[in-house]
């Protein structure tokens, strides 16, 4: 039974990709759009937490109002990004791209320092490390690909959307034949303990 679900679950999941990559493809503009708003969301969440976590750790006063700045940052940015586009649709968005890419530079410098401040009170630094970095890269690639690369960018990501679902699907098809013609039957053993 658990083979049963597991092939379906993965060929449905095979299906939302499929369906979100034509989706990308059909509508870019709109998807852009989305894409613009839920990068809002993540800063505003992101934002939250560093003023959540702030006084976990004993940074130094540069670190402190650095993760201060940060937070408030974040949360101003990405309430601007979930607003403006509904608001203003086209142009908001490549507005919001520049500023989001912005936010996230200086977001990623401080989740660096705060990083070294962390390692020096004895802390594991990895998940500020990787949000940095994460961060780092994502505004990179919102400064270099504002308007004509953001639209290559976002075909290529509905094609990869769609050969990633139709591989779930067909690893799911497969699994499924696999799996059809195995049954398993229960056996009494007997163990002579002398």
């Amino acid at each position: 039974m658990k083979l049963k679900k597991q092939w379906i679950l993965q060929f449905l999941i095979g299906i939302v990709l499929i369906v979100l990559g034509i989706f990308i493809l059909i509508r870019p503009d709109m998807f852009k759009q989305v894409f613009v708003i839920t990068l809002g969301v993540v800063a505003i969440i992101t934002g939250i937490s560093s003023l959540a976590t702030m006084n976990k750790y004993s940074f130094g006063r540069f670190n402190r109002g650095s993760t201060l700045v940060k937070g408030i940052l974040g949360i101003i940015i990405g309430v601007l990004a979930v607003i403006l586009p509904l608001a203003m649709a086209e142009v908001a968005w490549k507005v919001i791209i520049y500023i989001l890419a912005a936010q996230m530079a200086i977001s990623a410098v401080v989740m660096l320092l705060d990083a070294v401040a962390v390692r020096s009170a004895g802390f594991s630094p990895v998940y500020l490390v990787v949000e940095g970095l994460v961060s780092l890269v994502l505004a990179i690639v919102l400064f270099l690909a504002p308007s004509s690369i953001a639209d290559i960018l976002v075909t290529v990501l509905g094609v990869t959307v769609i050969v990633v679902g139709l591989t779930f699907g067909l690893l799911a098809l497969a699994s499924k034949k696999k799996s059809g013609g195995i049954t398993v039957e229960a056996t009494e053993v007997h163990i002579d303990e002398t």
